[in-house]
């Protein structure tokens, strides 16, 4: 019944939404259209920026640029009021025209606006700054156009220009499109988060905001492979600024939280530190969240850093943080950039949590045991990060680096009492364990990439480029344990047991990948020779991972009050596996277009592999000692399809198929039984092979590009398979003890999506959005339980 009321209240509030959106458009049905034209030389006009006010109050209404026809069009304007049209362009003065909008034809044309290049005029003319301009690619919003309060920030500036939303959740499209990346006089701005910019940089800093589209591969004209970029171009003397917060709060049951935050920049270089401590379970994970939560606007409706009721009990976190930023370059483009950034980030956490719950399993038709578990559990930690990456573009060369160290220490003690009854309510045993440890954990991460492609190409150019990506993981563990575990029965079927254990582990191993992409073989080969208009890319994978353990175990002997290795559990194991895939990537393309009409492309893509691996594992238990090697040949294939109407809509449907291999790992191969753990005995299954999955996935994006109150959507659906999945054979007995072997089994299934449906409506001073999103899960688990080869279903939803 809920998960209908949720149904039907989410279709009722999408219909809500198409309702609104009638009335609205209701309210401005006119449009209007004209060309641009200079008699002078009697030739049009394009890209001249054409804007729409209220004569009355020159409120601006709507803005577009001219087709390579000189044309323009604007729909949904307000009719039978008075308006202005204003058209400006490079080396013209502005040329303005009133006209009303008749409420008998809804429609107008202007004809020919005629356009006079400046150097010809003869009388005296007021040059002013227009609020919206076309300067070769780039769309421009001149600030001092726009009239606000004097604390106003860019979000403010933001939103008194038409075409242009932002979203609760920090996000801002422009025309319906999404803005990528937000730079602030050509260089990211703290990290990159939108908010540090638009709600910390006052408006009286900023001289003008750039809209234009960037794309990695320079040569493609494909709109679909360009993302869009903004740009806060600051004015001459207000780039070396500061900026901060100081915030604390105070409430019942001595709850608390305090944060602060002090920024910093220049030209060349950005500082940062922060720090916050609360006890109200808000933990921030890294330096960037506790920034993008500390700005002159606050914390918004975003949830990134809000206490977080699904945590268990309480934490009290503290930390501290610095970002760092130092550009070499002090004007930076997309083809000469030379950046170096660093965070450093140190939290503290405590945490106490109380558990109570009753779990029912049904072990045959007649029989059902009842478990009460309660749980205790204190756990302190301590975490530092340090990161950095280096970024170095020049004419056709780019090059990444970056790094990252990790510490991480800390404590806990589990307490856990069990209690097993039958449906009689009769005790039938009990299990009590106390675990107490500690850990030191190290880890390091460095990546660099290579991409390189020729700043000029012609039909004579053969190589076209290639990239390379190498990677490296490292860790380093070490924790120590003492487990004290009483069992007892009560049936007279199964011994009482006691455990007194220590556990002492040693861990660590690297995991290397190189990835590297030929482009264009077919070129290289054969030169600008048109054999096929098929494209060959040339992929492979290499992959090589290491595990080191080193496990050393001892038991109390209760006789001489002494701890003693345990000479099964006592183990060395290393394991080696190598992953090696190469592949073959071959595309076929098709474009339509129409200049500033329309531009449509349809892709086809197979991108057959081979993945080879081979896994090596060394113990001390002869049983553990294996060599394996695994072979599947995994094709992928997608289609695709883009359709962009200028000025209108955005569309694009992609239908991918992916194929990927799990191979089972030495704990489901041939594990160490560890009998403390007597509800959950685990054996492994010598014969297990390996999991080829098989997905399909369906995705369709609509992004709305017309004058206001845009509406985007999208959605994405998955189904996929498992062949020989490895699941559970459980067997339980009347005490609740579950002994569980791993199996293949076919049969598993899976589907899963998600949409999201966007809307907004702008009003005179405010502005209304609304915002859907929701997720479901759902899927079919073959096992067995007790013999007996069962299916499970389940269905998950969000939103």
């Amino acid at each position: 019944m809920l998960k209908l009321t949720s149904i039907m209240l989410a279709l009722l509030l999408s219909m809500a939404c198409f309702t609104l959106n009638a009335q609205q458009a209701a309210v401005n049905p006119g449009t209007a259209k004209g060309i641009v034209r200079d008699t002078a030389q009697n030739y049009v006009l394009k890209s001249a920026t054409v804007s729409v006010y209220k004569s009355a109050d020159s409120t601006l209404i709507s803005y577009q640029v001219t087709n390579n026809y000189g044309e323009f069009s604007f729909k949904n304007l307000p009719v039978n009021v008075l308006l202005r049209l204003d058209v400006s362009n490079v080396g013209y003065a502005t040329t303005r025209k009133t006209f009303t909008i008749p409420v008998d034809k809804n429609t107008i044309d202007l004809k020919t606006i005629v356009a006079n290049r400046r150097d010809i005029m003869l009388n005296d003319v007021v040059i002013s700054v227009p609020p919206i301009s076309m300067n070769g690619d780039t769309l421009e919003f001149n600030a001092a156009a726009f009239k606000l309060d004097s604390n106003a920030v860019v979000e403010d500036l933001l939103r008194q220009i038409p075409n242009i939303t932002l979203w609760g959740d920090g996000q801002i499209t422009v025309n319906g499109k999404e803005v990528k990346s937000l730079l602030v006089n050509g260089k990211s701005f703290f990290g990159g988060d939108m908010k540090l910019a638009t709600q910390n940089l006052a408006k009286n800093a900023v001289q003008k905001i750039q809209v234009y589209n960037t794309s990695r591969n320079q040569q493609s004209t494909n709109p679909a492979d360009s993302t869009l970029e903004m740009n806060i171009k600051l004015k001459k003397g207000k780039d070396i600024g500061y900026f901060g917060k100081i915030g604390a709060g105070y409430g019942t049951d001595g709850r608390f939280e305090t944060d602060a935050s002090i920024n910093m920049f220049t030209p060349k270089m950005q500082l940062a530190v922060v720090g916050a401590i609360n006890n109200i379970n808000k933990i921030a994970d890294n330096v960037g969240e506790l920034q993008s939560n500390s700005t002159f606007k606050g914390v918004g409706t975003n949830v990134e850093y809000q206490p977080d009721f699904r945590a268990e009990g309480i934490t009290r976190p503290s930390a501290i943080g610095a970002n760092f930023t130092y550009n070499f370059i002090e004007k930076p483009t997309w083809e000469l950039k030379n950046t170096l950034r660093s965070n450093y980030f140190l939290q503290d956490k405590n945490t106490n949590y109380l558990s109570d719950y009753k779990t029912t399993t049904s072990v045959n038709s007649t029989d059902k045991v009842i478990e009460s578990n309660n749980t205790n559990n204190q756990s302190s930690n301590t975490t530092q990060r340090f990161d950095s990456r280096y970024e170095y573009s020049k004419k056709g060369h780019n090059l990444d680096f970056s790094q990252e160290v990790n510490f991480n220490q800390g404590d806990n003690v589990n307490q856990t009492f069990r209690r097993a009854t039958n449906l009689q309510d009769v005790l039938t045993s009990t299990n009590n364990s106390m675990n107490t440890g500690n850990y030191n954990n190290k880890s390091f991460r460095f990546g660099g990439n290579y991409r390189y492609s020729p700043y000029i190409i012609t039909s004579d150019t053969r190589f076209r480029g290639f990239d390379a990506n190498y990677s490296l993981n490292t860790y380093n563990n070490e924790s120590e344990r003492l487990n004290l575990t009483e069992f007892k029965s009560f049936t007279g079927t199964a011994a009482s047991q006691k455990f007194n254990r220590k556990y002492n582990t040693l861990s660590d191993g690297f995991r290397q990948e190189l990835d590297l992409t030929i482009r264009d073989l077919k070129g290289l080969i054969f030169g600008n020779k048109k054999y096929s208009r098929l494209t060959f890319n040339l992929t492979n994978r290499l992959l090589i991972n290491s595990d080191k353990n080193d496990n050393r175990v001892q038991d109390l002997d209760t006789l001489t009050n002494v701890y003693k290795t345990n000479a099964y559990l006592n183990n060395k194991l290393t394991t080696n596996v190598i992953e090696e895939t190469p592949g073959l990537e071959i595309s076929r393309g098709f474009s339509k277009s129409m200049s500033n009409r329309y531009y449509k492309t349809l892709n086809f893509t197979f991108h057959p592999k081979q993945l080879l691996i081979g896994q090596d594992i060394k113990s001390d238990r002869l049983f553990q000692n294996l060599n394996r090697t695994y072979s599947q040949f995994a094709p992928d294939a997608s289609i695709s399809f883009y359709n962009h109407q200028y000025g209108e809509t955005s569309r694009q449907y992609s239908l991918d198929y992916k194929t990927t291999m799990r191979i089972p790992d030495i704990n489901q191969l041939a594990p160490l039984t560890d009998s403390t753990d007597i509800f959950n005995l685990r054996r492994g299954n010598i014969n297990l092979k390996e999991v080829v999955q098989r997905e399909l996935s369906f995705s369709f994006y609509s992004s709305d590009q017309r004058n206001k109150n845009t509406l985007n959507y999208n959605f994405t659906l998955r189904a996929g398979l498992n062949d020989n999945n490895i699941v559970d054979s459980l067997l339980i007995d009347e005490q609740n003890r579950r002994t569980v072997y791993m199996v293949n089994a076919d049969g598993n299934k899976y589907l899963n999506g998600e949409a999201s449906i966007r809307k907004t409506y702008k009003l005179k001073t405010s502005e209304f959005q609304f915002n859907l999103y929701g997720n479901f899960n759902t899927g079919r688990n073959p096992g067995y339980t007790n013999g007996i080869f069962t299916y499970s279903s389940n269905l998950n939803t969000y939103s």
